[in-house]
């Protein structure tokens, strides 16, 4: 059967058309979380282990400083200073309580961080959508217009640049737009279906958003639009938590509107994990799919929650290749700031983390390449592109605060790239742990009964 994978998996890739379009790029970044009480209360920090002696471009134990904002965009600007455009997928808010912030607090902050993207890239456009920090109290996005939807239009509308969005915009924080080269971008308020946001639960479409969305990729595949989802709040299983973040009764139609439309859709993009991984979404019958990608964060703040504490990362942003004409993906890099060796030398030396299509052997980023990847970590969930998978997970952290992937996170990962619902994404695991049972009972009889190991080799190589 492996060897039937093997061939099937060659004659998949072939199969793939080469992108041969001009090149374009785009910058993806999230999640700042700017404390500004970083060099005194200190209120994002873990109260159990507050830095005495903080870095001076953050703590794993914080979100961050300033500096470590200023150094990224700046980062951005000596890399790739004539990209595109920018998505910024929200977040500039710290991990803090509600009675520490207050909404006038939460503008300042947010104007600050549209102020430095603007002056260091005044030439690129940005393409923002709210995370679930950036309202006040945090989390609770009301479904109709309020004061933050109206203070952001004045704030962002040269960058949506489209006087005809503003409508949607003050209703429910999001719009679509094209790009000069013709790419639609779709920007959603996915805060809106939050599990943490109870502002909205007795509402069956918040702001009417699914209503547009659907009617808006309609249109889009009428006209053969090619479309970039981007919003903070990703869809589907996180794993290795194994939980979804948003109410069913918004996931559900979220997803399936999706799924009818991956034949345009040529990516979609999200923040909020703080971690870097990817999905592939099929649709309903199997013919399409499209890629999936969560940027990991800005900020190297690492959660605590009862019974859990979140893992070790390092500060990221994301670099993304496409094809101008096709939409179609064709590479990402991801950049990366070693914090310890930043806070050590006193410099923010923003390096190369990796190529996806070095460490995964692709030749383009579509949902076909992504899939073959899925389904090689699948086959073998001890492979060397899995375990690489979990490396960046967490952006490279210093070795002594990486964490292990056991068999139970191994297969929570695997399961998680292609199942949106949970009741599927528990039968992908359980088909695995039988599975995984099958094959080495099997290969016990090869061994015990038979004696002729060079038939197991045949069979397993």
């Amino acid at each position: 059967m492996m060897m039937k994978f093997g061939i099937l998996y060659c004659i998949v890739l072939n199969m793939i058309p080469l992108v041969t379009g001009e090149s374009g790029y785009f910058w993806h970044i999230t999640d700042f979380h700017y404390d500004y009480t970083y060099h005194g209360r200190q209120l994002s920090c873990n109260p159990n282990d507050k830095p005495d002696n903080p870095g001076k471009f953050g703590d794993f134990w914080c979100d961050s400083p300033w500096l470590l904002i200023d150094s990224s965009v700046k980062a951005m600007s000596r890399i790739k200073p004539n990209a595109d455009f920018i998505l910024w997928t929200g977040d500039t808010i710290l991990h803090g309580k509600d009675a520490d912030l207050s909404y006038e607090m939460n503008a300042v902050m947010l104007q600050n961080t549209t102020d430095v993207l603007r002056n260091v890239l005044p030439n690129v456009p940005v393409y923002a959508t709210y995370g679930n920090h950036d309202y006040w109290p945090n989390n609770q996005f009301p479904p109709h217009n309020n004061l933050l939807y109206n203070d952001t239009w004045i704030r962002w509308e040269d960058w949506v640049n489209d006087p005809s969005q503003e409508d949607n915009f003050r209703k429910g924080g999001y719009y679509t737009i094209k790009t000069q080269h013709g790419l639609r971008i779709v920007a959603l308020n996915t805060n809106l279906y939050y599990t943490s946001n109870t502002a909205i639960l007795n509402e069956t479409d918040p702001a009417d958003q699914l209503q547009w969305l659907n009617t808006t990729l309609y249109n889009a595949k009428m006209n053969r639009d090619k479309v970039l989802v981007t919003a903070h709040i990703p869809f589907g299983v996180h794993t290795p938590s194994n939980l979804i973040w948003m109410h069913e009764k918004y996931h559900t139609p979220l997803v399936n509107i999706l799924r009818g439309y991956t034949d345009i859709i040529v990516g979609m993009h999200f923040g909020h994990d703080h971690s870097d991984g990817f999905k592939v979404l099929h649709s309903s019958d199997g013919q399409h799919a499209a890629p999936v990608f969560m940027a990991p964060s800005v900020t190297p703040w690492r959660y605590i929650i009862p019974n859990k504490i979140g893992p070790a990362h390092n500060p990221g942003i994301r670099l993304v290749e496409y094809d101008r004409t096709t939409g179609q993906h064709k590479d990402l890099k991801q950049y990366y700031l070693d914090l310890n060796k930043a806070n050590k030398d006193g410099v923010a030396n923003w390096t190369l983390e990796y190529t996806f299509s070095d460490i995964y052997d692709t030749s383009a980023l579509t949902g076909d390449t992504i899939n073959a990847v899925v389904e090689e970590m699948k086959q073998s969930t001890n492979g060397q592109k899995l375990n690489k998978f979990w490396k960046h997970f967490t952006v490279s952290p210093p070795e002594d605060l990486q964490e292990p992937c056991n068999d139970e996170c191994r297969r929570s990962i695997v399961c998680g790239f292609k199942h949106y619902e949970m009741r599927t994404f528990k039968t992908c695991k359980s088909d695995m742990i039988s599975g995984s049972t099958s094959i080495f009972a099997t290969w016990n009889i090869c061994i015990t009964v038979l004696g002729l190991i060079h038939v197991c080799v045949y069979f397993f190589v």
